[in-house]
C-alpha cells in the first residue's frame, strides 16, 4: 500500500453558490444554471414544433413543457406549449399558457392571435378584438401567417357584423 492517499475522483460538477443563488431568486433559468446555450433550447423548440405540425401531439408536449421549465421566462415556449395545450383541446391551459407569453412578450404575435382565437371559441368577441387589434398593430405588414389568420377572422367578424345591421 502507498503511503499517500489518492483523492477519489468525482464526476460531481462544482456549482459555485452564487449561480446557485441567482437561480432561487429567479434571476437566472435553470437552462442557463445548467450552461444550455439559447440556440440549442430553440433546436429542441424546433423539433417540437415539426412534431406538433404533424400530430405527435404528446411528444410535442413532453417539449414544450420541458423548454417552459428549462426557460420559464421564455415567451416563446410559452406560447409552444399553449398551441400544444389547445391541439389537445386543454384550453384553459392553452388560454393561460398565451397569457404568460403575453406578459413576458406583449408583442409576441402567435400568442396574441392564439389567445384571440379561444376568446372567440369562449364567444369572448371584445376580448378577441383586442388581441387581433394588437397583433395587427404589431405586424401591420402581416409577415407572420398567424397574423394573417387574424386578419381573415376579423374579417369575418365584420362581415356578419354587416350582415346582422342589415336585417
Amino acid at each position: 500500500m502507498s503511503e499517500s492517499q489518492q483523492k477519489p475522483s468525482s464526476s460531481t460538477l462544482a456549482i459555485p453558490a452564487e449561480a446557485g443563488e441567482r437561480l432561487v431568486l429567479g434571476e437566472i433559468s435553470p437552462a442557463e444554471f445548467l450552461g444550455i446555450p439559447r440556440e440549442q433550447l430553440y433546436d429542441i423548440a424546433k423539433r417540437g414544433h415539426e412534431m406538433l405540425k404533424t400530430g405527435k401531439l404528446k411528444d410535442a408536449l413532453v417539449i414544450f413543457e420541458g423548454l417552459v421549465a428549462a426557460s420559464p421566462y421564455d415567451s416563446v415556449f410559452h406560447c409552444n406549449l399553449a398551441s400544444t395545450y389547445a391541439h389537445l383541446g386543454r384550453f384553459d391551459e392553452s388560454k393561460a399558457e398565451y397569457t404568460r407569453a403575453l406578459e413576458l412578450n406583449i408583442g409576441n404575435v402567435d400568442a396574441l392571435v392564439g389567445r384571440s382565437e379561444l376568446f372567440l371559441r369562449e364567444e369572448n368577441v371584445p376580448a378577441a378584438l383586442k388581441d387581433i387589434q394588437t397583433a395587427l398593430k404589431y405586424d401591420p405588414k402581416m409577415e407572420r401567417d398567424t397574423t394573417k389568420r387574424a386578419s381573415v377572422s376579423l374579417a369575418l367578424m365584420q362581415k356578419t357584423l354587416d350582415s346582422a345591421s342589415k336585417k
